[in-house]
Formats: C-alpha cells, structure tokens, sequence
C-alpha cells in the first residue's frame, strides 16, 4: 500500500499511462523479432494506419514539423536544466520526482511511437524475399552488365530531359509537383507492391537544407511525425529519387538499401521521363561504385558508354559535395545513424545503403536473363 501511495504522489496518472503502453509496446517489439511473419503483418496492417495517420496530421502543414522540434531541442534542454535547478532548491522532492516520471513518459511515447510506425519494418521478410528474387553473389561480370544495363537506360532517358548547356539537369517543375508525381507512381504500383501502404502524403523541403548538408543528409523520415523531409540543394537529378526513398519509408520499408530499391522501381515506373531519368542515373552511380571497387577496367569500359549529359550530372555533384566531404558534423552523424541501424538488425550499419546493389543485380538479371545468358 505504500508503493501504491508512493506512486499515486510522485507519477502523474499520464505517464503511468504511456509506461503501459511503453510494455505493451515492448512485448510486440519481442514478437516481432521472433516471429518474421508476424513482424510483417503488424508492419503492413498496424504500424501502416498509425504512418498514415501521422503523415496526414503533419501533411496539413507545409513546413516540417520534426525540423521545428530539432531546432527547438537546445532551448527544451536548458528549460530542462533551469526546472531541474528550481526544484532541486525546493524542498519539495514530489515536484522533481513527478518532473523526471514525466520526462521518462515522454522517451516512452517515442519508443511506443517507433514501434508502433516504423521500427517493426526491421524485423520483416527481405525485400527480395517478397519480390521472389534470387539475390545471390554478385560477381564482376553480374555487375558490368547491370551498370551497361543502367548506362543505357540512362542515355535513353537523358534525351527527354533538360540540361544547363554544358552542366547538370534541370528539374522541370516545382517541388509540389514532383511529390504529387511521385505519389501518383506509388499509386499505380499499389497493385504490384501489395506490401506498401498506399495512401497519399505530403513530402517537405528542409527550412535548414545548407546544414543538413554538413552532416551528407539528403533527406530523414522522422517516424514521430511520419513526416518525408528532403534537402533540395542537392543538384536536381538526386531529388526525385530521394523523395521516392523517404516516401517508401513512409510507407513501410525501413531497411536502407531496400528503401533505395524500392525509389529506383518506383521513379523507373513513372511516366514522367526526369524521375526515371534520376531513378536510372541514381542506381547506375551505386552499380558503379562497386564495379570501381571490383574491377577499375570494366568500370572504364562501362563509364566510357555513358552519355555526356549524365557525366555533367555526376560531376555537379562530386563539385558539390566537395564543400562538404571533410564535416566533422557528418562524421558524428554517420556515428549515430550507423549505431541506429546496427541496433535494428541492420549489421552493416550505415553501408547498407550501397547494399542495394545486390538487389539490382538480382533484379536487373532476371529481366534480362535471356539475353545475359546468350
């Protein structure tokens, strides 16, 4: 009876609350990691309602919800700081003990939260799995064909799009634009993608974009808005293929190379020729980068196919990126997302997102089985 007391003075009947649901929370968080099935089907028909829910909430508003709350995070730790010191001079022990049970409810609203939208992805079935590809070893010759493959989708592409005379590409339509065309392509694949969630949502520039590109971020799904959030000073052509990627987490695919996939068959399959042009130019780069490491020669080989326009786009962006390469802010950054996706099963960390060369490999070669065995 004491402890019942004791808890009814110092936890605030809220928190209590939102500690139920942290352990009911963790329970699920349990099944899913020990049963992938389960995982799946709570990642699709629960976690995707509450994605939903959330993207249509923050969808109201044009300006990023998340960033405001990232911003504000230096001045809610000093009002943290100046409680703590107030009541700490009070003799008063309940109002700091109900202070901290508060605080603690609140990381476990965010935990409940991430279980409950996004965390669950983790623990499902492989992309590959549900697509029914045989993603094998991937050996030199494998990838030579996916990058001629893709430098020829490039090159073909290309044609339709338009460039700066003698430079990069340029996006032919407003920001809006592109994420209503890129919701429309999610859309039409609903039927063949049965394992995303298909409903239409908002998807946001970055009001900060100079300083997320000290830290290499192209863009950030925050699960606790279900907000897509996109850095738009990067050279255009790797806009449309971040939307697709941000927006394919929203949507349910948490593993970063399976999330790069799922971009590259999305803007593939848009009827808009400069989002297939980025999907084709951004898949083509990552094949590129494994065939450099494989074998420089075929990289050579394959490179030298590869029209002028594109090779404009990809020098933009290594000029670019340049002002960027040695932030210490991105080092930290890269330290904490690679922990992040480490804890959630993802064991290569931040390299996973180059992983989504296996499964282009595996894509790619499927369709193009007749003729890559002749």
């Amino acid at each position: 009876m004491k402890l019942k007391a004791w808890i009814k003075r110092n936890v605030p009947k809220p928190a209590l609350i939102l500690y139920a649901v942290a352990v009911f929370s963790l329970c699920i968080h349990i099944l899913c990691i020990l049963f992938t099935g389960f995982a799946d089907f709570f990642s699709v028909h629960i976690a995707g309602f509450f994605r939903m829910l959330l993207a249509k909430l923050s969808g109201v508003y044009r300006f990023s919800i998340a960033e405001i709350l990232i911003l504000s995070l230096p001045l809610i730790f000093v009002g943290i700081i100046v409680t703590v010191i107030r009541y700490s001079r009070s003799e008063d022990v309940t109002k700091i003990n109900r202070f901290f049970a508060g605080a603690f409810a609140i990381v476990s609203l965010f935990y409940s939260t991430f279980v409950f939208t996004y965390g669950m992805g983790y623990r499902g079935y492989t992309l590959d799995h549900k697509l029914g590809l045989d993603k094998q070893s991937v050996s030199t010759d494998d990838l030579k064909n996916t990058a001629l493959y893709l430098a020829e989708k490039v090159n073909e592409t290309a044609k339709e799009v338009s460039f700066v005379y003698g430079g990069s590409s340029v996006m032919p339509y407003d920001f809006e634009t592109l994420g209503e065309k890129v919701n429309q392509t999610y859309a039409d694949c609903a039927d063949i993608y049965p394992f995303l969630n298909n409903f239409s949502s908002r998807v946001k520039p970055m009001l900060l974009a100079k300083g997320m590109s000290y830290i290499h971020m192209l863009g950030m799904y925050t699960y606790y808005t279900g907000e897509a959030n996109i850095n738009t000073e990067f050279p255009d052509y790797a806009t449309p293929f971040t939307v697709a990627h941000e927006m394919a987490h929203q949507r349910g695919i948490a593993r970063e190379d399976e999330a790069n996939f799922m971009a590259y068959l999305i803007c593939t399959a848009s009827k808009d020729p400069f989002i297939r042009y980025s999907g084709y130019l951004n898949m083509y780069e990552y094949t590129q980068n494994a065939l450099y490491s494989a074998d420089k020669s075929a990289y050579m080989q394959v490179n030298a196919t590869l029209c002028m326009q594109a090779k404009y786009d990809m020098e933009s962006y290594r000029v670019f990126f340049l002002q960027y390469k040695d932030s210490k802010a991105a080092d930290v950054a890269d330290t904490l997302n690679d922990a992040f996706l480490k804890g959630n099963g993802q064991d290569e960390g931040t390299r996973s997102y180059g992983l989504v060369v296996d499964l282009a490999v595996a894509y790619i070669k499927q369709i193009n089985a007749s003729n890559w065995e002749k």
